[in-house]
């Protein structure tokens, strides 16, 4: 009431306020572009200081109000569970049997306890601080409750229901008490299997169980959301919005990855009986190739961090704001939390629901745009043209680029998918990730089409027949530009845009739909999280770990540890796995500070690492040593040499990029058009010629330790089949070299030797 003149009294009372109080430098960048913008009548200082400044002066977000109240919320919690720990020691309250009643199975069950304190301090607490804190204080920012509540919502869920491992069988395998079997002892009464029962999963002594619960159901959701990460899909729209649908087809080549990695994995696991993929390169390489190998799986790891976080931190708010910053540490806390608490196993069964949420939530989404009159009756996702064309026309660059990443190098330095290459039996993970893949390069495939619908808007809007975009507000409004709502106010440079394109489907048909597309982008972020931090955790406190000779260790060597070692895995390799999580999230979240292009964490990424194909191949058709033929020897040139020569032209592809210069664009472009090269030509001569020298530079190295094997600083070993389950492999200690020598141990003598020498 009283109109513009009234709105302009309350801004300018509200004005001086702000400056009452001088602001700190830090911020200002925060309060610049809200300084002609309406206050909210709810909004107190407190409130606008809390929404402006709650980061840090660098560039680099901490949310510090809403960070304190995570700590506070889970002291408080820990606080509680220790008293309900008391009162079960105190009580001497035994496990529940399945002789007992449904109520007091749940009455004795502390794990039960610990879930429905974490559910009522959450519930309360946290509804309570999201309520004040999700609107924006200012009338033209739109506030994002709704996408605020998904989160909470469905984080908690993933929280309160995930398992808690505490043996390293589940931590690391995946393996353990199943829901269904939980669900039976619990509600049916049916006894639960024995710790000896599961036991036999990991080393195959049991036919009846040597298939566990990670079957085709759990393994294939698993695989195929896995790889359906926050930014593939975001990369996917952008192509979609550079290329059309032909962009879809280019990002899905990476996809191929699936295949290679299926069939690679299937190989080492039939043909040499290798248990993971470290220690496959462990026995082929030695330990300097054991060592580049791990280096080119961290570097891949951090990646996935911040790139995924970067992605879901822009449905909240432009880059480097308050929400934005606030979305990128919640979304990578909530998969740390639940896979600290259940490692692999917590991943597994997450993964199953959220493949299946993302799928339905998709084909809702393209549903929805089919039914925008605005879009379909002017044009179609096949058959749209921006007015000005395409980027470009070398969308195949980049379709043949990813190919050939995906075929030579690119599926086996991202552990997140080699892991699963070594779960459940070999046919039955070679079928999970032939289904899984083919269902992720369709789903990445289709994703394009919310590209091209940001795209078509982007123009539209922006055309002045309509509203003429400028500034941030319509300039030409005609009568075909909304009136209830500004369309102009989060168009973005980037034409494929995923949360715009969001942002515009919510107010073109539902509201919903805008989160709806949100939920697609937080499962796929999390998903990839998860998986990223069990990798992150088996590599750190087993395969670097296994040369610490932790507590729990029995071994008489030191090297990497499998997740097949139980009997070699203790509570310290557990609890190291864990503190890794944390510190791999803290580190990955705040990378963002230098690095926010998402695009670059797969192309950049995988130019770097293009050296690691070659010799992960080459394990494949590894002539071992038998009773009849002489093997060949490890070569750890070999795989130390095309890593190093694949990191140069990595390097120089990211750094030229940076400067719009360089060697890779002078002599490195392949495909053009009038004499202008497309935007992936670089991309793809950089990938062709540098696989090319990789490959030929793994060979000469090969032929040298096979040709001349003594000339090396130890005696380099003839590879063997690693046929037994329970063999341990790694370098020998001088005290076990000597009570080997005495008793002539016949499957580590080698190892000993070689040190001993």
């Amino acid at each position: 009431e009283g109109g513009e003149d009234v709105r302009q009294a309350r801004r300018e009372e509200r004005r001086p306020s702000l400056r009452e109080s001088p602001p700190r430098s830090r911020d200002l960048p925060a309060m610049n572009p809200y300084a002609n913008f309406t206050v909210r009548d709810r909004c107190t200082m407190e409130d606008m200081a809390r929404e402006t400044g709650w980061t840090l002066g660098y560039d680099v977000g901490l949310p510090a109000k809403q960070l304190f109240n995570i700590i506070y919320g889970t002291v408080i919690y820990i606080i509680l569970c220790c008293v309900i720990h008391l009162i079960f020691l105190q009580k001497g309250i035994p496990a529940p049997a399945a002789s007992d009643i449904f109520l007091r199975r749940l009455a004795k069950s502390k794990e039960f306890w610990y879930r429905v304190t974490f559910f009522v301090l959450t519930v309360v607490w946290g509804t309570f601080n999201l309520e004040r804190s999700c609107q924006s204080c200012w009338e033209e920012v739109d506030d994002q409750c709704g996408n605020w509540r998904l989160m909470f919502w469905y984080g908690l869920a993933l929280i309160i229901s995930s398992n808690i491992s505490s043996r390293p069988i589940e931590f690391y395998m995946g393996e353990g008490v199943s829901y269904m079997q939980t669900w039976r002892f619990y509600f049916r009464g049916k006894p639960l299997p024995t710790t000896a029962e599961i036991d036999a999963i990991a080393t195959g002594q049991s036919a009846e169980v040597r298939e566990g619960n990670v079957r085709f159901w759990t393994l294939m959701p698993s695989v195929f959301i896995t790889w359906i990460f926050a930014k593939s899909i975001f990369n996917s729209a952008n192509l979609g919005g550079m290329y059309g649908m032909w962009g879809g087809v280019a990002y899905a080549s990476w996809y191929v990855s699936f295949f290679t990695a299926g069939i690679v994995c299937y190989l080492l696991r039939v043909r040499f009986g290798h248990k993971s993929m470290a220690s496959a390169v462990y026995k082929n390489y030695g330990v300097v190739g054991i060592l580049f190998y791990s280096i080119c799986v961290c570097f891949r790891l951090f990646n996935e961090i911040w790139s995924n976080a970067t992605v879901i931190g822009s449905f909240y708010g432009s880059s480097g704001s308050s929400g934005y910053w606030g979305a990128c540490w919640v979304s990578t806390l909530i998969p740390a939390v639940y896979v600290v608490m259940g490692g692999m196993r917590a991943s597994l069964f997450s993964d199953v629901f959220q493949a299946w949420f993302a799928v339905v939530f998709l084909i809702i989404v393209l549903g929805a745009i089919g039914t925008d009159k605005t879009f379909t009756d002017n044009t179609g996702a096949f058959s749209y043209k921006p007015a000005a064309g395409w980027y470009d026309d070398g969308w195949w660059a980049c379709f043949v680029g990813g190919l050939l990443q995906g075929v030579l190098s690119y599926p086996f330095f991202d552990p997140v998918l080699t892991d699963r290459g070594f779960l459940g039996t070999p046919k039955t993970m070679l079928l999970s990730f032939t289904v899984g893949g083919t269902i992720a390069a369709l789903f990445i495939f289709w994703y394009a089409v919310i590209g091209v619908y940001g795209t078509y808007y982007h123009e539209y809007f922006g055309s002045a027949a309509v509203c003429g975009c400028k500034g941030g507000l319509p300039k030409a409004a005609s009568a075909l530009c909304p009136t209830d709502w500004n369309p102009c106010a989060r168009i973005s440079s980037t034409n494929g845009d995923s949360a715009f394109a969001a942002w515009v489907l919510g107010h073109q048909t539902n509201p919903a739909l805008e989160v709806f597309v949100n939920f697609i982008m937080i499962t796929a972020s999390m998903s990839t999280l998860d998986s990223t931090f069990t990798s992150w955790a088996k590599l750190v406190s087993l395969e670097f770990g296994g040369w610490l000779k932790l507590a729990g260790d029995n071994r008489s060597i030191m090297g990497p540890l499998r997740p097949q070692d139980v009997q070699n895995i203790g509570e310290r390799h557990l609890t190291l796995a864990r503190a890794a999580i944390v510190v791999l999230m803290l580190v990955g979240v705040a990378f963002l500070g230098t690095e926010k292009d998402a695009m670059a964490a797969t192309s950049s990424a995988g130019t770097m690492v293009m050296g690691i194909g070659a010799p992960i191949w080459m394990m494949t058709a590894w002539r071992v040593k038998s009773e009849t033929r002489k093997g060949w020897v490890q070569a750890p040139l070999a795989f130390a040499a095309p890593v190093i020569v694949g990191f140069i032209f990595g390097y120089l592809y990211y750094n030229d990029g940076k400067d719009g210069k360089g060697v890779t664009y002078d002599d490195l472009i392949v495909g053009e058009k009038d004499g202008k090269p497309f935007s992936y030509s670089r991309f793809l001569g950089t990938n062709i010629i540098g696989h090319a020298v990789c490959i030929g530079v793994f060979f000469v190295f090969f032929a040298f330790h096979q040709l001349f094997p003594k000339v090396w600083f130890w005696r380099l070993q003839e590879v063997e089949l690693d046929k037994d389950a329970d063999v341990v492999i790694g370098v020998g200690l001088k005290s076990s070299a000597q009570e080997q020598g005495k008793g002539g141990g016949k499957d580590t003598g080698g190892e000993e030797k070689e040190i001993s020498l």
